[in-house]
């Protein structure tokens, strides 16, 4: 028997953990986020909002080379070339450890100058110094740890990195509950919590025996710029197209941090970010049932079923999100009522439309797959980069007065601009596709569908009245998926997309089939 079988098992382990990790990280931020903003206030949380966005911002620095390395890896882990693995990583120890070095001088810097590019009040800039300083602290350590998961995930380990994933997630957990039992310091809190993302390192690192070489041939820092190059120059052109990318989303909570009225905007902003968050792990779920073979289907050069796949996936990518972001919008008020209280109610009209926006953006996974997969990317460079600067002088301009609403509007703006490219270039010269076909046969009609059961539900509530609060949800949910199911059920859905889910449905839970064990 073949050991692909334990292949596919690993895949298979990895892809169930990793949606796992996913939706409990955002699941502990959504249950947190109300209860730190209640402990230390508005204006104090915007400060831990503020040090994960440059955090994040900070991981362009990464330059392409997270992809570029499991790619290599991989490819030698296929031919056993331990030696090139070997040379590979150490380097690349140098290479993120220098990073890590640069991050750390960055985060002093911003610890003590920060007050003169964020409009922090007075009294919070001790605070927010320490918080820098503990980001430079150990802002090393990250990044050298993505030398560990990147070896892990070229050895099919991805179910082991994801499994220690959700150890970090729960302690995240505990530390907020105990910040709040034991009434901690918000730079306590926020060095617990740094911490708590250090867990899973020495227990990747022990993962590392899976290897056939010692841990310090693979670990001991020893420059070797023969092999770097390759993996470096492959990774550049990863790195351009994530560049603007990147800076268009992590990039707007800094600009509000600078030009919004106050730093706890950065908390509205956190909090309806959370929700959107949730959102885009629900829909990865999806996407692992249906979006497994899309290079594939490329490098196959079968121009009808890339056709059908793309329009298959999107109408299924678009029915669940459709179902999910109105669902969402329907009961906006009444989900921030409860979940931070009244103060937050102003927030409803900006998450509704960062949730359309939500919608937009991944109902467009399929053809942008497929557009990596070709290769032809340099044209994607320029969108990207043309949508990035387009969009962020609309979140400078109206942050003074819009607030949180600036950067939602200039997303909004990205990502219309992004996906006029994708409609106008990728997908008819490209691909080769129907624009319409794609955008009106397989995104707009469960759209619509979404569209109509909002309003039936909607108006309904205005001619009869609903209870308040949480019952009230209930009623209006039951409405809006009733009108929703039948619209679907008549108009679009047929037996033979049924027997299409089920088929990949099970295709996926038995992932060891008769015709693979050979």
């Amino acid at each position: 028997m073949s050991a692909k079988p334990v292949a596919v098992n690993r895949i298979f382990s990895g892809s169930v953990w990793g949606i796992l990790a996913k939706i409990l990280d955002a699941a502990a931020k959504f249950v947190t986020i109300p209860l730190l903003v209640g402990y230390y206030g508005k204006a104090d949380y915007g400060l831990i909002a503020l040090a994960f966005s440059l955090n994040a911002y900070l991981r362009l620095m990464d330059l392409g080379m997270n992809v570029g390395s499991v790619r290599f890896f991989s490819m030698w882990e296929a031919k056993a070339d331990w030696e090139n693995i070997g040379r590979a990583s150490r380097s690349s120890i140098i290479f993120y450890g220098t990073i890590g070095l640069v991050n750390a001088l960055i985060f002093m810097f911003m610890a003590n100058y920060g007050q003169f590019f964020f409009n922090l009040r007075p009294d919070q800039i001790p605070t927010y110094r320490i918080m820098m300083y503990i980001l430079s602290a150990s802002t090393v350590l990250n990044w050298l740890s993505n030398v560990i998961i990147q070896l892990l995930s070229a050895k099919d380990e991805l179910g082991y990195v994801n499994r220690v994933t959700v150890v970090s997630s729960v302690l995240n957990f505990v530390v907020a509950l105990a910040a709040i039992h034991f009434k901690w310091s918000l730079q306590l809190y926020f060095l617990f919590y740094t911490i708590s993302t250090l867990v899973p390192i020495p227990l990747n690192i022990m993962r590392l025996r899976v290897f056939p070489i010692p841990l310090g041939q693979l670990l001991k820092p020893k420059w070797d710029g023969q092999i770097f190059r390759q993996i470096i120059g492959y990774s550049s052109a990863i790195f351009l197209m994530g560049l603007f990318q990147l800076t268009a989303n992590e990039l707007r909570p800094i600009l509000l941090a600078k030009f919004a009225s106050g730093i706890d905007v950065l908390t509205d902003y956190r909090v309806i970010q959370t929700i959107a968050m949730l959102i885009i792990s629900f829909g990865t779920i999806f996407l692992q049932v249906l979006l497994p073979s899309a290079s594939k289907v490329y490098q196959e050069g079968n121009h009808p079923k890339m056709e059908k796949m793309v329009f298959t996936a999107t109408r299924y990518i678009s029915l669940f999100l459709s179902f999910i972001v109105f669902l969402l919008v329907l009961n906006s008020e009444p989900i921030l009522l409860l979940y931070m209280g009244k103060d937050y109610l102003h927030l409803s009209i900006w998450m509704n439309i960062w949730l359309l926006t939500v919608l937009l953006n991944m109902h467009n996974t399929p053809v942008a797959s497929l557009v990596l997969s070709s290769g032809k990317t340099r044209f994607l460079i320029y969108s990207s980069a043309t949508a990035c600067i387009l969009s962020l002088p609309i979140t400078i301009i109206l942050a003074p007065t819009l607030n949180v609403g600036a950067a939602v509007l200039g997303y909004l703006a990205y990502m219309l601009i992004s996906i006029g490219f994708f409609y106008s270039y990728y997908i008819p010269k490209v691909l080769k596709l129907d624009s319409k076909k794609i955008f009106f046969g397989a995104f707009s009609p469960s759209v619509l569908g979404a569209v109509i059961a909002f309003a039936l539900a909607f108006g309904i509530e205005k001619y009869i009245e609903m209870p308040e609060g949480f019952l009230g949800m209930i009623c209006r949910s039951a409405i809006f998926t009733t009108v929703f199911a039948t619209f679907h059920f008549l108009f679009i859905i047929k037996s033979a997309d049924i027997e299409f889910l089920q088929t990949k449905i099970l295709k996926r839970n038995n992932p060891n089939p008769p015709n693979e064990q050979e």
